[in-house]
């Protein structure tokens, strides 16, 4: 953009900038546009953005990319509800569904402007604009059929730390895994061991009952087929 506005004052003005400038210019031009090809190759491919590419989500957790894969399948239908943004004029601008096929859709919905900025089109500088579903969230939920998560963000456990808490322990060597109790065995030396005692420095926080016991099940498999393979 600063080159055209050089060149075109240059021009404007009568000026000559030389043959050596010109040919500057039109390589920073060609360089630019080289880029801004690579990055739509990269987002969308070749061609017109007619399906999703490969995504880009990292180490995130793979509950999460399947639900999020879920919505830009919905929100990428014909038939999806419309999207918008809202401008700095406050009117209302749709978002093209092409948008939720790029590799780094993820970035849509991230709640850093800067990161949106850099999957949207730069549109009278909207950077900073927020996407709309014209859906209630009901409806989404239904379309997607996933169950919403009432408690929140789900909780993480260092299950890493409780296990190392167990190894060698007399009491884990003790516990039969053919036991109908096995697994409330374990669920409990797992608490003795991990929660705050007289008896140790650990302070690990302990899962619910549910999850802890799918914790102690794996555990007392493991032992299992361990003492067997011994």
């Amino acid at each position: 953009m600063l080159v055209l506005v050089v060149w075109g004052a240059a021009v404007l003005n009568g000026d000559d900038i030389g043959q050596a400038a010109s040919v500057a210019m039109i390589a920073l031009l060609a360089m630019a546009a080289c880029i801004a090809a690579s990055w739509r190759h990269f987002q969308y491919g070749l061609g017109i953005a007619e399906k999703k590419r490969t995504p880009v989500y990292g180490s995130s957790r793979r509950s999460t990319v399947e639900t999020l894969e879920k919505l830009f399948d919905y929100l990428g239908r014909r038939t999806a509800p419309a999207t918008y943004y809202y401008d700095r004029k406050g009117m209302r601008r749709p978002v093209h569904r092409r948008h939720f096929y790029g590799r780094l859709r993820g970035l849509l919905l991230s709640e850093v402007a800067s990161d949106r900025a850099i999957v949207l089109p730069p549109r009278g500088f909207w950077f900073s604009a927020q996407i709309f579903v014209d859906a209630e969230p009901e409806e989404i939920i239904r379309a997607l059929k996933v169950r919403p998560n009432s408690g929140g963000r789900p909780k993480e456990y260092d299950y890493e730390a409780m296990l190392l808490a167990l190894i060698e322990h007399p009491a884990l060597r003790a516990i039969d895994p053919d036991e109908y109790r096995a697994e409330s065995a374990v669920m409990d030396l797992i608490r003795d061991r991990c929660e705050p005692s007289e008896d140790h420095d650990n302070d690990i926080r302990v899962p619910e009952n549910t999850r802890l016991r799918a914790f102690a099940k794996n555990i007392v498999a493991a032992v299992k087929i361990n003492r067997g393979a011994g």
